[in-house]
């Protein structure tokens, strides 16, 4: 008989509750839940791998005397209606988690490099008009003119340019790389994780292609203003908050990076119909059509009766591809070692691997960092080194 480990009741009441399963549902999987629930009880490592995978809630966790202490302040995050949702869900907690441990490696690592911390952030506030501030990004940015009217690399183009800014962009669909665990676009489209050394931006690709470039914008203007989505106490005192007036103004200066005024109103032709007119937009700017729709409106391109028909079968439309998008199943999918660069950025895995070799952090903490162990470590940093 295998031997048990004793787990805090505590413990199992606290799981359930943050994975928001019904104990009901529960009790048909797991026969003596009521048990482990109410006393101190002996579980095998099995019992609790398996109560690990069902809950979401990572195996370590059950091992705790007390519950840990999940504070998770951003709060406020891009989903698809830009709604609040102040309880996010445990992939959500999880994928917050790992970015925030990257994030104080790259920190760590600049300043012990000798960088100094990155002058544009936070150097912006509410009062500087929207298009002088999309202005600025796009000059720190290396951004010209309409850079990326007609640009069909529009997402490469600005990845890299906020990469050699410093500015750190990872992205994926899941959470690391458990398959089981997908990204839910309908709670989150990306959050970003200010720093003065290493702010992080993080994509959910399960969105659209477009999208993902409004989001990085709109992720790059909250760097700017110096805030992510946890609008502490200080930014509210300082900068009189309200979360409606900052969201307004960060779509405002996104707007002005992606569809300048100027040149979307020398560009939309008032012979042809609204839908012809967001069509050409879409594609000579590489935005969604949503983006569009609502830059029209703001320009007075068109009236809100208008506005409000066309966005309800745009918002549609968007919906059904997103979920077709979900859906759809890839043949010949890229290999692992693909999908980490991917996902993490060549700069990020290589600064790890260098931090390794200098012996700077141990190798067990370059596997955590890149989730590859061994073979496939070796394997993966070949990879990078060999595809640049």
């Amino acid at each position: 008989m295998a031997k048990g480990v004793k787990i805090k009741p505590i413990i199992i009441q606290w799981a359930i509750r943050s994975s928001d399963r019904e104990l009901d549902e529960l009790s048909s999987k797991f026969k003596k839940i009521n048990q482990w629930i109410s006393e101190e009880s002996e579980l095998t490592v099995s019992e609790i791998n398996k109560l690990s995978n069902e809950l979401k809630i990572p195996f370590g966790y059950f091992f705790l005397q007390e519950p840990p202490k999940e504070e998770i302040e951003l709060l406020k995050y891009r989903t698809i209606d830009s709604e609040e949702n102040n309880k996010p869900s445990r992939e959500l907690i999880d994928i917050i988690k790992l970015m925030e441990t990257k994030q104080s490696f790259m920190r760590d690592t600049l300043i012990e490099d000798g960088f100094s911390p990155l002058e544009f952030v936070g150097s912006a506030n509410l009062s500087i008009p929207p298009t002088d501030l999309a202005d600025q990004i796009k000059k720190q940015l290396g951004l010209e003119g309409d850079w990326n009217y007609k640009n069909k690399d529009t997402f490469n183009t600005l990845l890299n340019a906020c990469s050699d800014s410093g500015i750190v962009i990872m992205r994926n669909s899941v959470v690391g790389a458990s398959t089981n665990r997908k990204l839910n676009i309908n709670e989150f489209r990306a959050f970003v994780l200010i720093d003065e050394y290493a702010p992080f931006v993080f994509l959910n690709t399960n969105d659209s292609y477009r999208a993902m470039i409004f989001s990085l914008c709109h992720e790059v203007v909250h760097i700017w203003l110096g805030i992510d989505e946890l609008y502490n106490n200080d930014y509210k005192q300082d900068q009189n908050y309200n979360n409606k007036k900052l969201e307004a103004y960060c779509n405002q200066v996104t707007a002005e990076l992606l569809l300048p005024a100027a040149s979307v109103l020398s560009n939309y032709d008032r012979e042809k119909d609204i839908f012809y007119n967001i069509e050409k937009t879409v594609k000579a700017y590489n935005v969604s059509s949503l983006v569009v729709c609502i830059r029209y409106k703001n320009l007075k391109l068109i009236d809100n009766q208008t506005f409000e028909n066309t966005y309800k079968l745009l918002q549609e439309k968007v919906q059904e591809n997103l979920e077709i998008k979900s859906k759809r199943k890839t043949s010949g999918s890229p290999s692992f070692y693909t999908m980490t660069k991917f996902r993490l950025g060549e700069k990020f895995i290589n600064t790890v691997h260098r931090k390794a070799q200098e012996g700077r952090i141990l190798y067990s903490e370059a596997y955590e960092l890149v989730g590859a162990r061994g073979k496939t470590y070796d394997k993966l940093i070949d990879y990078v080194e060999d595809k640049k």
